[in-house]
């Protein structure tokens, strides 16, 4: 992520970054980003290979990953603060159901936006969740 500045600059978007002291002395933030690890089950169009390498033991140990993140990155955001959580994933498993077993850890969050986007778009597959704390 060293070229997230440039990227966001040429997206027009503005970031600051902080570093691990400023969250680990309770710093809440409006928005946090989880670009959660996957399966990478959206890219196969263009990797068919990854759909072979992926085993029911590796799809559990990256739901567990996603739910680790998810949890950690939820004490990060103030009230009415957002979420957002992401996967290069088209499996349920890491995408709707893992939202809604964060929910029910969660409950002063609720879904504020939720896209899948497919193949069938023409481009990746992906999935987006924003967050809401209330």
């Amino acid at each position: 992520m060293k070229d997230l500045p440039v990227r966001a600059a040429r997206a027009g978007a503005r970031i600051k970054r902080v570093s691990p002291k400023d969250i680990e002395q309770g710093r809440w933030f409006d928005t946090v980003l989880v670009d959660a690890p996957c399966s990478g089950s959206g890219s196969w169009r263009r990797d068919p290979q990854g759909k072979w390498l992926l085993t029911p033991e590796k799809l559990d140990h990256v739901q567990s990953l996603q739910r680790d993140i998810l949890d950690r990155a939820a004490k990060l955001v103030k009230r009415q603060g957002h979420l957002v959580y992401a996967t290069c994933s088209l499996l349920d498993c890491e995408n709707e159901r893992q939202v809604q077993d964060f929910l029910t850890r969660n409950p002063d969050f609720s879904i504020g936006l939720e896209r899948q986007f497919t193949p069938l778009s023409g481009s990746d597959g992906f999935y987006c969740c924003v967050l809401r704390r209330d």
